[in-house]
């Protein structure tokens, strides 16, 4: 009888721990989190401020000249100041519609990482598939390809297949 009453206990556990959810999974999920959070926040309120005025975004420019190194000659730190300024002044002018594409990708980035967090629903992950694609498309729908630098998108490519990669090992603690 207490053979019995121990086999029980023990499956009871083995139900209880399948339920918990894997520590690796919950802080992959809780980084997504603040990540998605850090781009979306500001997204959201951007909204409000609006586009910067052309005294702002000289005042920006200003900021951004300051981070080139001086190592660079004349004319590559000329070249990259440039294209900088020119790719600054087309996201301004298109800011509205960088603003709403990026608060609906990163909005279904987020609900995606819900979905696994708290539910642990294997379609959070397929959201989050798509949410990884879209980051890398969206450049596109606001910039034109010759403002955008390979190094960006080598960059968003390989960052979305790391997490894509990491969030796939744990698919198996994921119900349909």
């Amino acid at each position: 009888m207490e053979n019995v009453e121990y086999k029980e206990v023990e499956e009871i556990q083995e139900i209880q721990e399948e339920k918990k959810m894997p520590v690796f999974l919950k802080v992959l999920c809780i980084l997504s989190f603040i990540y998605i959070g850090i781009i979306l926040i500001p997204a959201i309120f951007g909204l409000f401020s609006g586009p910067m005025s052309e005294t702002e975004l000289n005042e920006s420019f200003q900021q951004i000249s300051t981070l080139v190194p001086n190592s660079m000659n004349k004319k590559e730190k000329a070249k990259v100041l440039e294209f900088a300024y020119e790719k600054q002044k087309v996201m301004n002018d298109k800011f509205y519609l960088n603003a709403t594409v990026n608060i609906w990708i990163y909005s279904l980035g987020f609900f995606g990482v819900f979905k696994m967090y708290k539910k642990r629903q294997r379609s959070g992950y397929y959201l989050y598939l798509v949410y990884s694609a879209l980051t890398v498309v969206s450049l596109y729908l606001v910039l034109p390809p010759k403002l955008i630098a390979t190094e960006e998108i080598t960059t968003l490519i390989l960052w979305s297949g790391f997490m894509v990669s990491l969030y796939t090992m744990n698919l198996k603690h994921l119900t349909k």
